[in-house]
Formats: C-alpha cells, structure tokens, sequence
C-alpha cells in the first residue's frame, strides 16, 4: 500500500520548488535570441540524424548521378521526417528552400567522396587540398555547372583532376559533382 504525504508535506515542497525557480530565475541574465539556423548547419544536421546504414546505403548507391537520384527518391519519407525532426526547423521560408540546397549539396558532396574513396581510393583531405588550389575562375566556372550534368562539365574540372590523378571519366563525373556542390554550399555558407 503506498504511503501517503501529508498536505503539509506537499504544500512545503511545492513552496520550495516555487522559491528555487524563481531564484533561479533571477540568477539567471536574460537569455539573447538564439540566432536562427543557417542552411547548411539544417542539412548537415538532417544527414547525421539519419541511421548510419541509410548514409551507407545512399554513399554506396552507385557511381552516376542517376544512382544517387535514385537512392535519394527511395527513401522513406517518414525516415527523412524522422532525421529533420532531429533538427532545427528553419526559421524563414528563405531559409527553408535554402536548407533544401544545402540537403542536395550535402548528400552529393558524402555521396562523391564515398565513391572517390572506394573506387580510385581519393581521400577527403586529398580532394580539399586539391581543391585548394583549383583558381578562382575555374571554380566560379565549375558553379556555372550546377545545372548541367557532371559529364557537361568534365572539362571544366580538369586541372582538378590531374592533381589527384584522375582520368576514368566516371571518376571525372564524380569529381565533378563533388566540385559543384562544393561551390553550391560556399554560396550557402
């Protein structure tokens, strides 16, 4: 049989309970406005509050655009739900459709480097220092391919190529999406 507390008993914790908040309270500086999540950090957010097998799953989808478009469309809306609950919700609708462009960009950029990993065994850290010394110009004309296929804009990613010795044009595809997203979250960023 539980025991019971007396009246008493209940009104002095509660009193007290009541005191140490607004103790508390006034202990405490006025909290300044959090400023709204950006996009990127949304989209970086949404990939790493999904399940570590569907990142694998999409990263491994297959070495074309079209496998990526494919693993992306098959995914379980509800998971997706699940992962942007896990998140900040975007605070605008600028923000939001921005957020989109930061999810496209972050899939394709973890999508790539697992490719480019696996397949012709480049590291992320190879890919950053390589692009590191990709020249402004062609970095701004590698952006003028975010909507152009991978393989319209090979030419464009060529030097980039060379310096991490790739010459597959599946490699060059892949580089290329890596590169135009990269441009795409810089402008996010």
């Amino acid at each position: 049989m539980p025991r019971r507390r007396s009246p008493a008993l209940i009104a002095a914790i509660l009193i007290t309970a009541g005191l140490a908040a607004r103790t508390t309270a006034a202990q405490t500086p006025p909290a300044v406005a959090a400023a709204p999540a950006s996009p990127l950090a949304i989209a970086r957010c949404t990939w790493s509050a999904l399940p570590a097998t569907t990142r694998a799953a999409l990263i491994a989808s297959g070495p074309s655009i079209d496998d990526i478009g494919k693993a992306i469309t098959g995914m379980s809306p509800a998971l997706m739900q699940l992962a942007q609950s896990q998140c900040p919700v975007p605070a605008t609708k600028a923000i939001d459709d921005a957020a989109k462009d930061a999810w496209a960009g972050t899939v394709l950029t973890n999508w790539a480097e697992g490719e480019l990993g696996a397949r012709y065994r480049v590291t992320p850290a190879a890919l950053a220092r390589a692009w590191s010394r990709v020249p402004a110009a062609s970095r701004r004309q590698i952006a003028a391919g975010f909507d152009k296929t991978p393989d319209a804009v090979r030419g464009d990613v060529a030097g980039f190529a060379t310096e991490l010795g790739l010459t597959d044009p599946v490699a060059l595809d892949l580089l290329s999406a890596w590169a135009i997203a990269q441009m795409k979250l810089a402008a996010l960023n």
